[in-house]
Parts: structure tokens; sequence; C-alpha cells
């Protein structure tokens, strides 16, 4: 049953927009909390402007809280929409200025204005056009603020501003992709939701008219058989009377219409007969034995077949009845859901596709950090094959496979690509030199752990249920942690490292060996692996060590597989 066409965009306006309002509310809580926070990050990282830029904070922060007052006002939840678009420009201003302050686009600060572009268009119900615009207008702020205060633009202002552009609009880019495959899926699916509540709603009507008629039928049973003929003749839909043997000995005449066949046809023919074959056991174990025991049948799908072959998916219902010769046996109505179990697997299908966009979209945010310094983009699904080898034989680890489920696995696959996505705020001259860093070098270098793990904490919150972005979030920021105690950015050793991050480390380090780098070559697998044995208790779990071993076939197997195009050695 299909909704009138005049009122379902007017219902999925109202829908989107009350959508709109409630996640406005909650991006403005959140920029309220991590604007306060990220204060933090001013104290460590640009000490000499802290009270500046904790002032633009607090600035910000009280624009906000109007902002927050201004929503649930009557004319602020009409203009929810606008508000938004207000706020994130208004970040965008704030964080502009401060990387005036830190030298202009050399600054690595405009990393919050993306970080703010990939969580608020993750989170509110944008369209293509919504999206562009507002990423374009966030651009805009940003580059003319910079280009007004900071005079002359020089060289490498000048470079660093084409660097950051072409990372900016492909971001802007990415995420209205996201925004148009969400957005019709959530139309999809506010609609379908719409037309699976209007055709419960009748049901629910047409349920307690049939309930009702039934128990009157039910009382004038006991006087007279011939009521039993008024019944079936009434009611739309299958009615049968089965004796305890399971034959019919009556049947109305709607529903020996849905069967395709006359009741006289059916009277006297085994019920299991109108069953289609793999839903006769249900039949059995569901119906018929409930009824021989005397117990009401509820709710049970089947599905029927006709001579033609057609099925038709049902809800059978029943009990046991007396007829006037205290003759015992059992009344069956049985309903016709198949529009409903229709409605269900297209709800069914809408929320896998906004699984898998959602999933594309995060690989896809994950490969333009790694572009960076991978032209070859084969590291992200190396490292999630080399992931899932691992996890898969820690199954057989009696200590770990009460940890290591089917979910931990598919979260852990799917997270294990987001371990350098903190890697984006790393300046290109420290990313992208040819050769070993400094020491201090190594140090901004090691920020990408943190970078990493706040950016998916914010998004975190974003939504329910994202349990890959939680671990996420815990290996960016732990998988340079190290067995022994020594390692980045925390200093944690054993077991006190989450098992993600050990697992994603054998791999990354793996890869690391196996792949070229500006500082050496490529090594053979029979290198890594006894260099990664001689870490065993030191650098990595041995625990993940032993599982790398027993699987060293599927690591080079799967290596050959995704590097067969490169001219690295075998």
């Amino acid at each position: 049953m299909e909704l009138p066409a005049t009122s379902a965009p007017a219902d999925c306006g109202r829908e989107l927009h009350a959508l709109f309002l409630q996640r406005t509310d909650v991006c403005l809580w959140l920029g309220i909390v991590f604007f306060s926070v990220f204060s933090i990050l001013d104290y460590f990282q640009s000490r000499q402007f802290f009270e500046l830029f904790l002032a633009y904070r607090l600035c910000y922060i009280c624009f906000l809280g109007a902002l927050l007052l201004f929503l649930r006002t009557a004319t602020g939840t009409r203009h929810a929409r606008g508000i938004m678009f207000v706020a994130m420009l208004c970040g965008t201003l704030a964080i502009s200025l401060m990387t005036v302050e830190q030298g202009g686009f050399i600054s690595g600060y405009y990393v919050g204005i993306l970080l703010m572009i990939a969580g608020g268009f993750s989170v509110l119900p944008l369209n293509v056009a919504q999206a562009l615009v507002l990423g374009g207008a966030m651009y805009l702020v940003y580059v003319l603020t910079v280009i007004l205060c900071i005079h002359p633009i020089n060289g490498s202002q000048l470079g660093a501003l084409i660097s950051n552009s072409i990372f900016f609009l492909s971001l802007v880019i990415v995420t209205a992709i996201q925004c148009y495959d969400e957005i019709q899926t959530t139309i999809r699916s506010l609609r379908a939701k719409k037309s699976l509540q209007t055709l419960h709603a009748e049901l629910k009507q047409y349920t307690g008219d049939l309930e009702a008629l039934v128990r009157q039928r039910m009382e004038m049973l006991e006087e007279s058989d011939l009521k039993f003929h008024d019944l079936y003749a009434t009611i739309p839909d299958l009615v049968v009377l089965i004796n305890p043997e399971g034959t019919i000995c009556m049947v109305n005449q709607h529903g020996a219409l849905l069967l395709e066949q006359t009741p006289e046809a059916l009277e006297g023919t085994p019920l299991l007969d109108c069953v289609e074959p793999q839903y006769r056991s249900v039949l059995v174990q569901k119906v018929f034995a409930r009824l021989n025991r005397k117990e009401p049948v509820q709710g049970v799908q089947l599905q029927l077949q006709t001579p033609s072959g057609r099925i038709i998916e049902v809800e059978a219902s029943g009990s046991r009845v007396e007829l006037a010769e205290q003759t015992e046996h059992y009344q069956l109505i049985i309903r016709d859901i198949s529009q409903t179990k229709e409605i269900e697997r297209q709800v069914l299908e809408s929320g896998q596709l906004l699984d898998t966009s959602r999933k594309a979209a995060i690989f896809g945010l994950a490969r333009l950090a790694e572009c960076r310094d991978d032209n070859t983009g084969a590291h992200l699904l190396r490292i999630r094959e080399y992931t899932r080898i691992l996890a898969m034989e820690l199954t057989e680890n009696p200590e770990l496979r009460h940890i290591v489920t089917d979910q931990y696995i598919e979260n852990l696959c799917l997270s294990s690509v987001l371990h350098d996505i903190g890697k984006v705020g790393i300046p290109d001259s420290i990313l992208l030199k040819p050769g070993l860093l400094s020491t201090e070098e190594f140090e901004t270098m090691k920020r990408h752990c943190q970078y990493g793990s706040n950016a998916l904490a914010s998004a975190e919150y974003d939504e329910e249920g994202l349990g890959f972005l939680r671990m996420g979030e815990e290996i960016a920021l732990y998988h340079h942690e190290r067995w022994d105690g020594t390692g980045y950015p925390m200093g944690l050793s054993g077991i006190d490292i989450p098992l993600s991050a050990r697992i994603v480390a054998v791999a990354d380090v793996y890869d690391a060996l196996t792949s070229s780098r500006s500082y050496k070559p490529a090594f053979h697998h029979e290198q890594a692996r006894t260099l990664i044995v001689q870490e065993s208790g030191h650098q990595f779990d041995p625990a993940v060590v032993n599982a790398f071993l027993r699987r060293e076939g599927d690591f080079k197997a799967a290596r050959r597989d995704l590097l067969m195009q490169t001219a690295l050695p075998l």
C-alpha cells in the first residue's frame, strides 16, 4: 500500500527538519565541548598565543551558547539550518584567525576546519547542494581571512595554500558524496517507515474488527454448525477448519480464492499440501503440535504455495474448537502479509545500503589522508588484510577467543585503515621528507597518534552504535605503543595496550618493512619475519607474533596478491 503522492514529500520534509533540529542541538553542544577541550592543545602547541586563542575560543563558545538559547525559541526552531550554517562559518573564522597568528597557510591548525566538515557533514542530514555551498563558504572564510590578515603572500604561503586547498576541496567533495548517499537513504527510509506505519494502522484497525467478529462467531459455534459457514463467508482472510490429522474440513470462499482453488477442491485434502515444502516442518512443529496440546497459536509465519507456484507470505493464528456433535477440530485464521514482508525487506535493504555507504565514506576519508605519502593506495588494503589474518588466527587462542568475536573482527578490519588518519595534521615538510627525521621532527611526527585519536573521538559521539570508530580511536592512539613500555604516546606496556592496537602494530610494521621507503628498500618476507620475531616481547605482543608465525604463509600470499602490480621484491 502506497502513501498518497501529495503527503509523502511533506511528511519527509517535516521528518528531515525534525532530524536536522535534533542534530543541530547535539552539534552545538559538541562544539562547546570540543572548542573548550582543544584549548589544551593550544597550551602545548602554541603557548605563546595561548591567551589570545583562549579569548577566541571563549567568544565562540559564548556565541554557541547564544545560538542554543535562540534554537529553543519558536523562531530558532524554524531556522535550525541557518543557525547551524552560521555556527560552522563562525567556527571556521575563529580557527582561521588562529592560523593567521601561526603563520597563515603554513599552519596546521586548519585541520580543525576539516574536522568540523568531516564531523558535521556526517551527522547533519544535508543534500549535495547544501554540503557543497557550506563547504565552499567555509573554504572562502578560511582563505579570505588569511589573505586579508597576512601581507604579502610569499612563495611558501602560496604553496601551502595550494596544498591545503586541494585537500580541503577534496574533503568537501567526498563528504558531499556521502551526504548524497545518506540523504537519499534517509528519505527512502522515512517514506518506507511512513508507509509501514499507515499499513500497520490499517491492519490494526482491521485486526481489531476481525477479532471482535471472531469472538462473536465463536459464541455462536456452540449452537449450530451453520454459524461456521456464516463466519467463513464473511471474513476476507483464509479461515480453515481442520481435524486433528490436519485434513481440511471446511474453508471459506475468500481463502479458497487466495489459494487459487475452490472450497470443494480443498475440503478433504491435507493442509500440508498447501504449504511451501520448506515450511511444512514449521506447520507441524509450531501449529499442529501446539494445537494438539490444546495451546493457542499466535503469529506463526509461513509460506503458502498455489498450484501455479505462486508463493504467499502468511501469518497463522488458531485455537481448538468444539462443534455441536462434540467432535474436536482446530480453526486457523491465516492472514496474507506479503505486502508487509515486502516493506520490511525494503526497510532492511535501506539499512544495509546506509551501512555500506558509511563504510565506503570512512575508507575514502582514510585513503584521502593516506594519499599524501602513499601514491598506490595499497597500504590500507594490505593493513586491512594482514589485520584480518591475525585476528582470525587469534580466535584459536583460548585466552582471547572470548574477545575476538565475529563482530570484533568486522570492526577491527574496518577501523584498522584509520590507524594513521592523524597524519593529516602533520606538515608536508615532515611527512614527505626524504630520509630520516631529526629528533625534533620525529617528536612532531609522533603527534599524529593524538591527532587521529582526537578526530575519531569527536566523531564517536555523533551517532550511536559506531563500534568501529571507538576501536579506530584506540588504534590511532596506541598502535605505536610497545609491549615493553618504551613506545609512545602514553608509554603503555603489556596487556594495558588495547588488543586492537597490538594486532595492527604487527600488521603495520610488517607492511612498513616489506614496502620501499625513501630511506630504505623493501625487505623480503624472511627479513621482515626475522625482525618481528626478534621484537617479540619487546615491541610486540608475543601472542600476536605467534599468530603471525602460524599464518605467515597467508601473509606472503596476501602480499603477493596485493602488490602484484608493483616492483617490490617478493
